[in-house]
């Protein structure tokens, strides 16, 4: 039991990272109807962005989180600048593939950058831990948990709560119905890549503790994301965070209580079970064309 326990926790604490990610995806492809795969690279970006801070400016750990934070969000904006707003009149499959050649040169310029070997992030609450049920559970996994619960509360709240949210919800729905109310459509469609690109920000600086730093890293997060939104449902918030936590708990008791070597497997299985039964997935609805 107290194995089951410490396998769940971690799984949930994996998953929302996964969720982090997909929220991510949400948040672009609501707002342009773009799907980002560049959004595991801004994952590795972040986790990069904590090495910097942490490792080599070896910068007290509030204000590395901070400057990091505010480094992604910075890359989110000139990553809509030069990546999406020259191509945002192409088809949408051209701003896709676009995604796809920066995800490669950002890895690439990782890789030159910090080279191959993996990196730890040391965590603030570095080696500690709590004990439940006579699982022993690491504190920073216990916090990513709550930290991921803050930013989806924080982000729920931002969208629905605030007039800022309500635009982007409005311009997710009807961009050119938005635009002629007066909305500020460019701002929004902004707002939504630097969100993006804070959240996967913050995704990254809670993995670097829990894995290494890796050039690699993002491949398999993006996947994760991927799956985690659809199975949850393609444009859903809820659902990219259902998903993410679902994708972590059965990729971590997958490789405990079957094999390591199919814990991908299990994942992207379950993900093409949803496709074929339920494609619009757990909280998705029926894909409306856009205005």
């Amino acid at each position: 039991m107290a194995d089951l326990i410490q396998l769940t926790i971690n799984g949930l604490a994996i998953g929302g990272v996964y969720a982090l990610a997909a929220i991510g995806f949400v948040l672009v492809y609501e707002a342009t109807g773009v799907v980002n795969f560049a959004a595991g690279q801004f994952v590795m970006f972040g986790t990069f962005a904590g090495v910097v801070t942490l490792v080599n400016a070896q910068l007290p750990w509030p204000i590395a989180y901070v400057v990091a934070l505010l480094a992604m969000g910075a890359f989110g904006a000139i990553f809509f600048i030069t990546v999406y707003w020259p191509l945002r009149v192409s088809p949408a499959v051209t701003v896709i593939i676009a995604t796809v050649a920066i995800s490669i040169t950002m890895q690439n310029a990782a890789l030159l950058a910090f080279g191959s070997w993996p990196v730890r992030i040391p965590s603030p609450i570095e080696g500690m831990t709590v004990e439940f049920g006579g699982a022993v559970v690491s504190l920073h996994t216990l916090m990513a948990l709550a930290v991921t619960a803050l930013l989806v509360g924080g982000l729920w709240f931002l969208l629905h709560r605030t007039g800022f949210g309500i635009g982007m919800r409005a311009v997710a729905q009807d961009v050119q119905a938005a635009r002629l109310m007066g909305l500020k459509v460019n701002r929004v469609l902004a707002m939504s890549w630097i969100l993006g690109a804070l959240l996967a920000g913050a995704a990254g600086l809670l993995l670097g503790p829990m894995w290494f730093a890796d050039v690699n890293m993002g491949d398999p997060v993006a996947l994760k994301a991927f799956a985690a939104t659809i199975i949850g449902g393609f444009g859903s918030l809820p659902g990219a965070v259902v998903g993410g936590l679902f994708v972590g708990l059965s990729e971590v008791l997958g490789a405990s209580y079957v094999s390591s070597a199919y814990k991908d497997l299990i994942s992207f299985g379950i993900m093409i079970a949803f496709l074929f039964v339920r494609p619009q997935g757990m909280f998705g609805e029926k894909i409306q064309d856009r205005g």
